[in-house]
């Protein structure tokens, strides 16, 4: 099994089981725990400290301007909708996202929360033209973050460099 991927599999294991939760009980109540959330933040650090120690290749500038990219886009909706556009939860969120997607590279983090939209608005779009929800109609967007973590995570180096995370061979 490759090296790098075992470096990764403290922060993969920390997102598939976050995540799974934050995605399950964001879905049934349309709302983000602080307590998960928040635990996520030292969680991640971890995770990336022992990825590193297991021969990982991020680099912390890259991922600090990673979290600072979701924390902006996402703070920014906010405070310009004053709330409307999504709940505090998911500007929460956005940073220890972009942190985890930015340990891979800041263009990787930019491809996590543009997935992220493009995929909300997907749903969006298809439950409206379906006639399960208008114009009006409150969204969980915490799964559509957690999905675009995930996508880019599989897809944004092959999207951005053209090549994948974990090499083979």
């Amino acid at each position: 099994m490759n090296g790098q991927f075992l470096a990764y599999l403290p922060l993969l294991g920390v997102w598939l089981i976050a995540g799974s939760a934050l995605v399950v009980i964001d879905i049934r109540t349309h709302r983000l725990p602080n307590r998960i959330v928040f635990s996520l933040y030292p969680l991640v650090v971890l995770a990336l400290v022992l990825g590193q120690a297991l021969g990982g290749l991020g680099q912390w500038p890259q991922a600090l301007i990673g979290a600072g990219i979701w924390a902006l886009l996402l703070g920014s909706v906010w405070l310009v909708t004053s709330g409307k556009a999504m709940g505090f939860g998911d500007v929460k969120l956005a940073p220890v996202l972009g942190l985890s997607l930015g340990w891979f590279g800041w263009d990787i983090a930019a491809v996590g929360v543009i997935c992220a939209w493009v995929l909300g608005g997907m749903f969006a779009g298809l439950a409206i033209l379906i006639g399960r929800a208008s114009r009006s109609s409150a969204i969980a967007f915490g799964p559509f973050l957690v999905a675009g973590f995930w996508t880019a995570l599989a897809l944004g180096p092959w999207m951005v460099h053209g090549e994948f995370i974990v090499q083979s061979g």
